[in-house]
């Protein structure tokens, strides 16, 4: 073996040692870790808590392009099988079926933790829930909270093509926003970015709108990571309940936002019509045919609960061929 081809060697051995050394440590690569699949079925982590239900587990899809892939999205729904004033039992089962369609039509993993046995009131629920889902699915990269109150009525509407994938994410922000307005807060130097750069759609961890009276909490999407989690955990700390902090859930969001303005800067606004349209008078958050969803907030208001609901799912049913 001659100088020259044993140089040659030496230096093949070295690139690809040193080629193994970065892919096997670099933490980028950490998306490259395999998905925990067994003959294209999902093994979820044996974290999950007891009262969770999956729905609809998705498959792995070799040829799934999409960013993020359809298998590491979560549809939640957390209830005891009432809405707002103890309506919604009569439509429980309807809402289930709807989440399941679409789950399955874009291969999302849909998972219901049913709250009856929880301490706590149905609307502190939520953020346990999240935590649990972010223990069951850890390879997941979003979680959409949606409310019992809402049906899902554009089957087709991918969330990755509508809001989840970076290029609708850019597209989606609203910039140069107040964080806080309305009930969340009337004074506040918190604004949303007036241009957002790549790092700052990486760092959006909690997507949400506004209705005319400030934060809802009826639907929005969560990104899986050890931030969020941390975020979420303190969203939900017992002791803003106990001391009477906020009335609600949505509203200590205000003031988490107000008061730590690090958790502000992870929070992304989109227009409400996006992911939160109502059965409402206002051009800005009526429900109008192709919007991803219509929900129910504050229909008991006017007993008019059941009627609503029973149009729109009609609607939903003739439309998807249920």
């Amino acid at each position: 073996m001659n100088h020259r081809f044993k140089t040659l060697l030496l230096l093949l051995i070295a690139s690809f040692v040193s080629v193994s050394f970065f892919y096997w440590s670099y933490p980028s690569w950490s998306n490259l870790v395999p998905i925990p699949f067994v003959n294209g079925d999902l093994i979820q982590s044996e974290n999950a808590v007891s009262g969770m239900t999956t729905f609809n587990a998705p498959k792995y899809r070799p040829l799934d392009y999409a960013t993020p892939k359809s298998h590491e999205i979560v549809i939640l729904l957390a209830s005891d099988g009432h809405t707002s004033n103890g309506n919604g039992a009569s439509f429980f089962q309807e809402c289930i079926d709807n989440r399941i369609a679409y789950a399955k039509e874009h291969n999302y993993a849909f998972e219901f933790v049913n709250v009856s046995s929880m301490p706590i009131p149905p609307v502190w629920a939520k953020m346990p829930a999240i935590l649990a889902t972010m223990d069951k699915y850890p390879q997941a990269k979003w979680i959409w909270w949606l409310d019992q109150d809402a049906i899902i009525m554009n089957k087709k509407l991918s969330l990755q093509d509508h809001l989840l994938s970076k290029k609708a994410l850019r597209r989606s922000l609203l910039r140069n926003q107040h964080y806080l307005n309305n009930q969340d807060a009337t004074e506040t130097h918190l604004v949303t970015p007036s241009e957002y750069s790549d790092a700052d759609l990486d760092k959006v961890g909690l997507i949400i709108s506004r209705d005319l009276n400030g934060l809802n909490a009826g639907s929005f999407f969560v990104r899986v990571n050890p931030i969020m989690r941390m975020f979420v955990d303190v969203w939900s700390d017992k002791a803003y309940r106990e001391n009477k902090v906020s009335e609600n859930e949505q509203s200590l969001l205000g003031y988490l936002m107000k008061n730590h303005p690090e958790m502000a800067s992870y929070v992304g606004f989109v227009p409400q019509k996006m992911i939160n349209s109502y059965d409402a008078s206002e051009d800005v958050q009526r429900y109008t045919q192709g919007d991803l969803l219509i929900h129910f907030a504050g229909c008991w208001v006017e007993n008019r609960c059941e009627r609503i609901w029973r149009q729109y799912y009609d609607e939903m049913k003739l439309n998807w061929n249920l």
